[in-house]
């Protein structure tokens, strides 16, 4: 199993592989190397198929490959299909020939999740360490796969992934933390709850902490124009050889396929007014790998006790907690307006919403819970 509860959150247990060492997969991992130059020499869509076609028949290497192994080849194919179907500067396209859509719909059917580049190839399983016995951190962490070539995007698109996968990384202990929520109920043991919240209120701290540093190594002028074309969803396309070749739409990556915000609403018991954002945000956690739906169901929300317990600390801690989830989502609202809002006219995200109000309605409905 690829993932299970740890000091490293919602990232694998073991770090992503970077390469793929069998020979059945060596022309596509090449295919992968040469993309983000095909990319931009516009020569993607009429390059790929032969890195494809010619490979050696790799279908019973996938039938023995490893979960990590089927992580990467996920990844890499839904970057493939990203690439032909988002190409700047070229036609649109309402198909991904068999070559690329086989492979990926058998994947994604494989890993549980859309056939489509979610946060969890584009994130969560895209980066390495570079001191392999230091920490998951900004610093020493590089990204795995590009759209972009060095001196053209290259390094904003790592820093935009690499903030979150270090954001990831943060909310570990917060997410162990809101684990051990069921057994302090049972207990109703109001110190444990203390030091549980204080925890989570600490980590989700230090998520902002790193949300902050976007702009360091991200301008919102190259990511609108070198990141953020890639990660649209698919509307209307042709999976060619699958699905009957009947046209399928996909939402695209969007942060909100992180599991981490779930988690904490479940375990602060906050909840948002059903509405057509809700439906979008319950829809986002099919993108999300099965272990992880799971856990974010799996919670209890400590809510309840926590305003009955009769103990300030216990208040204040929860209150902290909901304080720091605000400033997370009010720092990713000014990011989206000064990132996106302000250079287009189209106001829907990549994941497909009407961003800005909807923001603004998660801000409104999350300081509702702050507890009198």
């Amino acid at each position: 199993m690829q993932w299970t509860l740890q000091d490293r959150g919602f990232l694998p247990k073991r770090d992503p592989l970077t390469r793929l060492t069998d020979p059945a997969f060596c022309e596509i991992e090449r295919l992968g190397g040469d993309l983000p130059r095909l990319v931009h020499e516009r020569q993607f869509r009429t390059g790929a198929a032969s890195y494809l076609t010619e490979s050696v028949d790799w279908s019973a290497a996938v039938k023995r490959a490893t979960d990590a192994e089927l992580e990467r080849l996920f990844m890499l194919f839904s970057y493939f299909a990203s690439a032909f179907v988002h190409s700047p500067g070229l036609p649109s396209v309402d198909r991904i020939p068999s070559c690329i859509a086989v492979p990926l719909v058998f994947l994604a059917d494989t890993l549980q999740r859309p056939p489509i580049l979610s946060y969890a190839s584009y994130c969560l399983h895209n980066w390495r360490r570079i001191d392999s016995s230091g920490p998951i951190v900004l610093g020493n962490i590089a990204l795995l796969q590009n759209f972009s070539i060095p001196g053209d995007g290259k390094s904003d698109e790592d820093w935009f992934i690499l903030v979150h996968v270090d954001i990831e990384a943060r909310a570990g202990a917060a997410l162990q933390a809101v684990g051990a929520a069921p057994e302090i109920l049972d207990r109703k043991d109001v110190l444990g709850l203390t030091a549980m919240l204080d925890q989570t209120a600490n980590r989700l701290h230090a998520m902002n902490t790193t949300m902050n540093r976007m702009p360091e190594g991200c301008s919102a002028e190259v990511y609108f124009r070198k990141v953020r074309p890639y990660i649209f969803g698919f509307n209307t396309i042709v999976y060619e050889g699958c699905f009957g070749n009947v046209p399928q739409s996909y939402r695209g990556e969007t942060g909100a396929q992180s599991s981490i915000v779930p988690t904490m609403l479940m375990a602060l018991g906050i909840q948002h007014q059903n509405s057509l954002l809700t439906e979008h945000l319950r829809d986002m956690q099919n993108y999300m790998p099965a272990p992880h739906r799971d856990f974010i169901r799996s919670q209890v929300s400590v809510r309840d006790f926590a305003g009955q317990s009769g103990d300030a600390r216990v208040k204040d801690r929860y209150n902290a907690c909901v304080s720091e989830l605000l400033a997370f989502r009010t720092r990713h609202f000014e990011y989206a307006v000064n990132y996106i809002e302000k250079k287009v006219d189209n106001p829907i995200a990549t994941g497909g919403t009407p961003y800005i109000p909807w923001l603004r309605q998660l801000i409104e409905e999350t300081k509702a819970f702050m507890l009198a």
